[in-house]
């Protein structure tokens, strides 16, 4: 027993790092798999007929919407990624640029870098305000907003439905005094522009045509191919790690203990 005692503390603490490691490592597998059916369910909403809302039950006024995970569906309820189809009329001046980055496109001419996502509210036929994403604006060389005018006049608009977006630990505060905002949260941005409760979710426009004039709507199939899955390599690299690990203190016992017989 005495021949142990001198890889018992040693032991114990590889014990711990190895199940920190596996735990690491078992995180990423479970976010992989998150991230796996997060982009499969938007793949398969980008593919389906666009549900109207405001028709077929789904009313503004009174739609939920549910995460992707999200099991059950009641009433009137649909899921986050949905496409869908929404008429109303712009509300002009009243536009929020929410702060994004977002990389080049690699076929070459979509706008990219650091710009803003441009969130116009609408106010739709039920007189709901619903804020639109019209898509991606590339900030000027004063890294302020540019001038982006607001279409007139009765419009349908077809896109993805969001939920509210939450800050992340990393997400710089809003500034409203500056005018300056990082999440797209519909509650933030109604305030901003003084208008009343708006829906609590958003939509990002789809993409027409080619169109390459800021503000460039949404293109679902190139949002999928920018969403990164790495978490497969950084589950194989965790469990790399304790193997590893194991393999340190398998030399560092064997040593020891081959020391402690022979003296």
């Amino acid at each position: 027993m005495g021949r142990w005692r001198i890889i018992l503390w040693p032991g114990l603490t590889t014990l711990v790092a190895l199940a920190i490691l596996l735990t690491l490592g078992n995180w990423q597998l479970r976010r992989m798999h998150e991230k796996e059916a997060m982009l499969g369910a938007l793949t398969s909403a980008i593919s389906a007929p666009p549900k109207t809302l405001g028709a077929d039950g789904f009313e503004v006024s009174s739609l939920m919407v549910a995460p992707v995970t999200s099991s059950v569906l009641t009433g009137n309820a649909l899921r986050e990624l949905t496409r869908v189809t929404l008429n109303g009329t712009y509300v002009t001046a009243r536009s929020v640029p929410v702060r994004a980055t977002l990389p080049t496109s690699a076929k070459g001419g979509i706008a990219g870098g650091i710009g803003f996502f441009w969130m116009t509210p609408l106010r739709t036929d039920d007189g709901k305000i619903v804020f639109i994403n019209r898509g991606f604006v590339p900030s000027g060389g004063d890294w302020k907003p540019p001038a982006i005018p607001t279409p007139e006049g009765p419009q349908t608009i077809t896109g993805i439905l969001r939920l509210s977006e939450k800050a992340q630990p990393f997400t710089p505060a809003d500034n409203p005094a500056k005018g300056e905002y990082f999440i797209r949260d519909p509650a933030v941005m109604a305030r901003a522009v003084a208008l009343g409760k708006p829906a609590d979710f958003f939509i990002d426009a789809e993409r027409i045509g080619d169109n390459l004039t800021p503000p460039v709507g949404i293109d679902a199939r190139e949002m999928i191919a920018r969403i990164p899955n790495n978490h497969l390599q950084y589950a194989v690299t965790w469990f790399a790690f304790a193997v590893t690990l194991l393999g340190v203190f398998g030399f560092f016992a064997y040593g020891r203990i081959k020391a402690s017989e022979a003296s």
